[in-house]
């Protein structure tokens, strides 16, 4: 089956948030609930700290790819500008789920995790319908999100990949990533990986 790619754009966030739960559920972001993904998506879409691409057949988006160039001010853009249409959401999963509290302080505390170099952006999130697997979509969002990385003359893409997810390790291996370092957040392993794009 065809399909194109084009850049991720603000009416994508609702189908880009359903890509986040189905990839990832039980994660931290996911436990946050739908709104604030779509929040984060629409956000991404318009930021210009962020861009991303959607994998398109027909009109039906089938993957999405996104990433920042700076992941401490994407979440201060998302509380300024769309903080409002946040505050219940977020508020009502955190009263529901008070062990989520600390997570909400170490994603705040990401960015000095990652140790991002001058010259480095950061893929945060790639995914594919699961029915769509295994024909290389996956893949070709993965390069057009480095292509656009070296187009706006960033040097290296970093990401970060939770040890437990071995599809995922094993697929940003085969990209060719180099891994960096490990560090714990949320409790778990995770690793982040380079790829050098000059």
């Amino acid at each position: 089956m065809s399909y194109t790619i084009r850049p991720l754009a603000p009416e994508d966030a609702t189908i880009a948030a359903d890509l986040h739960i189905e990839g990832q559920p039980g994660t931290f972001l996911t436990s946050l609930g739908r709104r604030f993904l779509e929040a984060l998506y629409a956000q991404m879409a318009v930021s210009s700290y962020c861009f991303g691409y959607v994998a398109v057949d027909g009109d039906e988006v089938i993957g999405v790819v996104t990433g920042t160039t700076d992941s401490g001010a994407v979440f201060k853009e998302l509380v300024l500008r769309r903080g409002y249409k946040l505050a219940l959401p977020v508020l009502g999963s955190l009263l529901r789920h008070p062990s989520l509290i600390p997570k909400v302080v170490q994603t705040m505390l990401y960015p000095s995790q990652t140790h991002i170099e001058p010259g480095e952006a950061e893929m945060l999130y790639l995914a594919t319908r699961s029915e769509r697997r295994g024909e290389g979509i996956g893949r070709a969002l993965w390069w057009a999100f480095a292509d656009g990385l070296r187009e706006r003359g960033y040097k290296r893409m970093g990401l970060c990949v939770d040890v437990a997810n071995a599809h995922a390790v094993r697929f940003h291996e085969r990209q060719g990533m180099d891994l960096i370092r490990t560090f714990t957040m949320y409790g778990r392993e995770f690793r982040w990986y380079v790829l050098p794009l000059e």
